[in-house]
């Protein structure tokens, strides 16, 4: 399965390349507004002196959005691509290889374990591919460009201290995400059960309805569906409590940011602009810091889907060709074919 997956990336190497690219002049670009708000801020003392000032660093900011949404355009069609087109690949490769298992094998795979493979399981995969490349990428870029940012243009001492916070919403997720991956199992086998049962009884619905027992069919389909509920409200429970964890660590970066930054600008060590401008650049990290629980739920999903579709390649293939077969021998000569005229019975004609 690692093969598949390698083989349906590097069909499309050069746009992951050019995507990559494309996000990191996207988020550099990102911590231009907050430098240009914050040199507005601190020009505001002097308006009439610096008002022609005001207005090109107006222009500036509007000329960088614009820039901004046509990369924004550009890197999420060409992410679009990347994701469909590998998912179509990864499609045909996994029925290629079904087509191609020996029947016992496929005796053993249930009809509702079937239908997880190309529904859930390769949608999972997907969207690894897709979170990875968009939210990854961007993820990494962000630490590394507005950190070096916060540090270069405002205080390194106010950067680290904010930042430590989010050190430990990380800690909080890795421990968070073994729950997850837990009840993602449970929720998964639950729904199988269940599309396995649904497919048992529309095949014999007849014999159901002969017997008159639809009732007890229908309480056995209630209890099921429920099951299948509450092991996905389950995932969502441990997922929403990842975020959460999130949200709190990043109201102390703010807390941190209000309180330390307040004391920096009464001493004198950052301007009022730089303060309002390292505010921008705490505010890029919203983005990638809420999806790193998503990142990592949607990673073990897939890693349980991986590991599903991988059982798939590891069983015994029919054998179509075999070695010792012989070439047969060409036979040379003609044919003579007489006497093909016959009557069909009581006709005169010759046929």
């Amino acid at each position: 399965m690692r093969k598949v997956i390698t083989e349906a990336l590097k069909k499309y190497k050069w746009q992951i390349v050019v995507l990559i690219l494309l996000i990191g002049i996207n988020i550099y670009l990102l911590t231009i507004p907050s430098k240009i708000v914050g040199d507005i801020v601190d020009l505001l003392y002097d308006i009439a002196g610096n008002k022609q000032v005001i207005l090109n660093n107006t222009y500036y900011l509007i000329g960088i959005c614009i820039v901004l949404l046509l990369i924004r355009m550009i890197w999420k069609y060409i992410n679009g691509v990347i994701n469909r087109g590998a998912e179509k690949y990864i499609k045909e490769k996994v029925f290629e290889r079904f087509l191609k298992l020996k029947v016992k094998e496929i005796q053993k795979i249930k009809n509702g374990e079937i239908m997880s493979y190309f529904i859930k399981d390769i949608s999972e995969i997907r969207v690894i591919i897709y979170r990875i490349l968009s939210y990854g990428t961007r993820f990494i870029f962000t630490f590394l460009i507005v950190s070096y940012q916060m540090a270069k243009e405002v205080d390194i001492k106010l950067t680290l201290i904010s930042l430590c916070p989010i050190v430990l919403a990380i800690f909080l997720v890795i421990k968070i995400k073994k729950y997850t991956e837990i009840s993602f199992k449970k929720a998964q086998a639950k729904f199988t059960d269940l599309s396995e049962y649904i497919q048992e009884s529309t095949d014999g619905i007849r014999t159901t309805k002969a017997y008159s027992c639809e009732g007890d069919q229908l309480k056995e389909f209630i209890r099921k569906n429920r099951q299948v509920r509450q092991s996905d409200n389950t995932v969502d429970v441990f997922s929403n409590l990842s975020t959460t964890c999130m949200d709190i660590c990043f109201g102390l970066c703010y807390a941190i940011l209000i309180l330390y930054g307040s004391h920096l600008v009464l001493t004198n060590e950052i301007s009022i602009g730089e303060l309002v401008a390292f505010n921008g650049y705490i505010g890029l990290f919203v983005g990638p810091v809420s999806w790193i629980p998503g990142i990592v739920s949607r990673y073990k999903r897939a890693q349980i889907s991986y590991h599903r579709l991988d059982r798939l390649f590891e069983l015994e293939r029919e054998k179509t060709a075999r070695k010792d077969t012989k070439q047969k021998e060409v036979l040379e000569g003609n044919i003579e074919i007489k006497d093909l005229n016959f009557n069909y019975p009581g006709m005169l004609d010759k046929a």
